[in-house]
């Protein structure tokens, strides 16, 4: 009997893993649970940034998990790091999956040298994200945020940095830059408030009902919205340099939702302070959490909020369910969008079910 083990944490605690996973029952699977103990959600976030950026071999995971999971044949996460001591620890290891669509914490090519199998959950708070950065789009164009801070501090407030020129969405151009699965969520909703939609993905192809696809210094010229939708990776980190931003109109507003170190943080403040673009609506920074003193949070035209896009209920009771059903191809051997490590995948399980 394969033993299946989850490790939950405050965002998605051990009972959503176990209800997404149950069906793996069906299988003659056993499914196990254990709660990763995290001092706060603040906790959790400074290990999930450390991992991020320095790689799971960052972060010690405790004993009590690794006493609990030595005899799984798959292990589930989110954001407890799988590095090469818990790889180690499961004598009978077969496959990982990570609940969300960055595996920043997994060690893949130490998997990868085990013959674990590796799977990830792309698009897992696609409508979570898209919904959000909709939203923070609007909330500054239109002082949403800043109004209703000052009417609760008993100030009647109706002109903002950009009182000149406030926005209609309509006939208005807004760029994506990323035009993955958030990145298209966000065209199709925003194609419903009459806007011209532009992208830029280099690894899109083929044509798109709703984008046109442009180059990147086309994208940042053009768009009186410009939203990030793209990973971070050593190609993306600070592609919105301060070159980039100098294309934009003074009028534009830059939005991300995605990750911080796709912009450079120096260039975007200094942008902001000296009027060189009219605002942004930023949901990530470079250091988090930011403090009342932090460059970009002290300036008048922008809307700021802590790292909150993807934190839906339906995201994150749904991210188990989108993963069980993809992992379940282990026993059919058909090969799942989900899979990190393809060529392993095809090695160890697309022959081995064959027939």
């Amino acid at each position: 009997m394969m033993k299946i083990i989850g490790i939950g944490d405050l965002l998605i605690p051990e009972n959503y893993i176990y209800e997404g996973f149950k069906i793996f029952e069906e299988d003659n699977c056993e499914v196990k649970t254990i709660q990763w103990k995290n001092e706060s959600h603040e906790d959790l976030q400074n290990i999930n940034l450390l991992v991020e950026t320095k790689g799971s071999e960052a972060y010690e995971v405790p004993d009590y998990i690794l006493d609990f999971i030595k005899d799984a044949d798959i292990l589930i996460t989110q954001f407890c790091p799988i590095n090469k001591k818990v790889i180690d620890c499961c004598e009978n290891l077969k496959a990982i999956g990570v609940l969300r669509a960055g595996y920043e914490n997994i060690n893949v090519d130490y998997a990868k040298e085990k013959e674990v199998v590796a799977f990830n959950t792309p698009g897992r708070n696609a409508n979570a994200v898209a919904d959000f950065a909709v939203g923070l789009l609007l909330s500054e164009c239109r002082n949403i945020a800043k109004s209703h801070l000052n009417m609760k501090k008993g100030h009647w407030i109706r002109d903002y940095a950009n009182y000149e020129s406030v926005p209609d969405l309509s006939g208005k151009t807004v760029g994506i830059v990323g035009y993955g699965e958030i990145g298209r969520k966000v065209a199709q909703r925003l194609k419903g408030f009459e806007m011209n939609i532009i992208a830029y993905d280099p690894y899109f192809s083929g044509q798109d009902e709703i984008a046109q696809l442009v180059s990147l210094e086309e994208l940042m010229q053009q768009s009186d919205f410009v939203s990030l939708h793209t990973r971070l990776t050593k190609e993306t980190e600070k592609m919105i340099n301060r070159d980039l931003i100098s294309l934009m109109k003074p009028t534009a507003y830059l939005i991300n939702t995605a990750r911080s170190g796709l912009i450079d943080e120096d260039a975007l403040y200094q942008a902001l302070k000296d009027k060189k673009i009219i605002g942004a609506a930023l949901d990530v920074f470079d250091k988090e959490p930011t403090g009342e003193d932090y460059p970009l949070v002290t300036l008048d035209n922008v809307t700021v909020t802590p790292h909150l896009s993807g934190g839906t209920i339906d995201a994150f009771t749904n991210s188990p369910k989108l993963l069980a059903k993809e992992m379940r191809k282990l026993f059919t051997g058909e090969l799942s969008r989900n899979v990190v490590t393809k060529e392993l995948f095809l090695k160890k399980f697309a022959n081995k079910n064959e027939g």
